[in-house]
């Protein structure tokens, strides 16, 4: 008998009723079945994969897998009718390790459904209707890959992801994200790959990204940021930052200096005319640098700059200057003409000190209120004052 069997594309509406009790892998995939019921899978104990994407599944009733001891990796993708997750949908898969759960139109999860999934390392729950992170991953301690683009989520809550302590890659990239509060990563000491891209940040927190010691990879593209302070100091480890896409005006002179081992950056398609001089000084390994349609103004602000470039060993791509005087020439023409050889030397970098705030929307602390308080109670005291006896003495 064979222990392959593919269904494939037959027009399947319900389960076939003879498949061999030896099959390891069962191919369902782009069929018309809506319903599994309980125990649907009873005589496959052996399965090792099962492919039901492309259907028109509408619920998978509880225990439905509940058989399926040994199964490995479930496909469940492009069931756009599949909107709900019961808490027992996946009873009784204890070995499977990967489940794909993309382009349905998930919008809610029982915060008990992956309780069943102690071995589970990837969950793909991209292109679904969620509007939060779902609080359903707590049971998930093995947990490596996660991907949630391209949902509707707003907010990630400080302790939306604490319990994902073995995750190395993690997408939030095409949601809506305009805040991230504090901790928020602070327990993912193994991730590796972190993608925000095409969000609405809008600012970064001075300790957003505290607690990612192990990250190699951070995208923060198309999201809308017009400052970039001093984020990713305990980044150590950071290899690639994608900036490119947003609305950045400017970076923080000491931004990048914890970042001894990045080799790739992006931040192209910004509205940045200048760099701090010192900004891409200490970064020995960097190798790739992409600065195209940028508004750079190839003014004598960019002599230190300069001078990097000229030892620089990587690519360089952009710096193309806009001021009229010498439009759609680059710096490193300029540099080659001995362009700047006429500015007055920099007499020292004055290092831009960090600036941002260290939580999203983060309220003043109560000695600053207190004192803010006592000043508009002296000067209400002054103003009755002058208005009782026409003269005022306040000084």
């Amino acid at each position: 008998m064979d222990s392959i069997v593919s269904c494939k594309r037959v027009g399947l509406r319900s389960l076939p009723k003879e498949i061999a009790a030896s099959t390891i892998s069962l191919n369902l995939s782009h069929n018309f079945l809506r319903l599994l019921t309980g125990d649907a899978f009873s005589n496959l104990t052996y399965l090792n994969s099962l492919w039901l994407d492309h259907n028109n599944l509408t619920f998978l009733y509880p225990g439905a897998f509940k058989s399926l001891c040994n199964l490995r990796v479930l496909y469940l993708s492009r069931n756009p009718q599949l909107t709900y997750l019961h808490a027992n949908t996946f009873e009784g898969l204890r070995n499977l390790i990967s489940l794909d759960l993309s382009h349905c139109n998930l919008f809610e999860i029982h915060p008990f459904v992956f309780s069943h999934l102690p071995s589970l390392e990837a969950l793909n729950l991209t292109a679904n209707n969620m509007r939060y992170v779902p609080e359903a991953f707590r049971s998930l301690t093995r947990l490596t890959r996660l991907s949630l683009e391209r949902n509707h989520i707003e907010v990630v809550g400080r302790d939306s992801l604490k319990d994902l302590a073995a995750l190395k890659e993690l997408s939030l990239r095409k949601n809506r994200i305009w805040t991230i509060q504090g901790d928020a990563f602070s327990q993912l000491g193994r991730l590796g790959v972190l993608n925000l891209g095409h969000n609405r940040l809008s600012d970064l927190p001075n300790l957003l990204f505290s607690g990612l010691g192990q990250l190699k990879a951070l995208h923060l593209e198309a999201n809308w940021l017009t400052r970039v302070g001093c984020p990713f100091h305990s980044l150590h480890r950071l290899r690639k930052l994608y900036l490119n896409n947003n609305r950045i005006v400017s970076i923080a002179g000491s931004s990048f200096s914890a970042l001894r081992e990045l080799d790739f950056l992006h931040l192209s398609r910004n509205n940045l005319s200048g760099l701090p001089s010192h900004l891409l000084v200490g970064l020995p390994k960097l190798r790739y640098v992409f600065l195209s349609h940028n508004p750079w103004e190839c003014d004598c602000a960019v002599l230190r700059l300069a001078t990097w470039l000229l030892s620089y060993q990587g690519v360089v791509e952009g710096l193309q200057c806009a001021s009229l005087v010498a439009q759609n020439t680059s710096l490193l023409h300029l540099l080659e003409q001995d362009a700047l050889s006429r500015c007055p030397p920099l007499l020292g970098a004055s290092r831009e000190d960090c600036v941002g705030s260290y939580q999203n929307k983060a309220p003043l602390p109560f000695a600053t209120l207190e004192k803010a308080l006592c000043i508009l109670l002296t000067l209400w005291w002054c103003l009755f004052l002058c208005v009782v006896t026409a003269r005022c003495h306040c000084h």
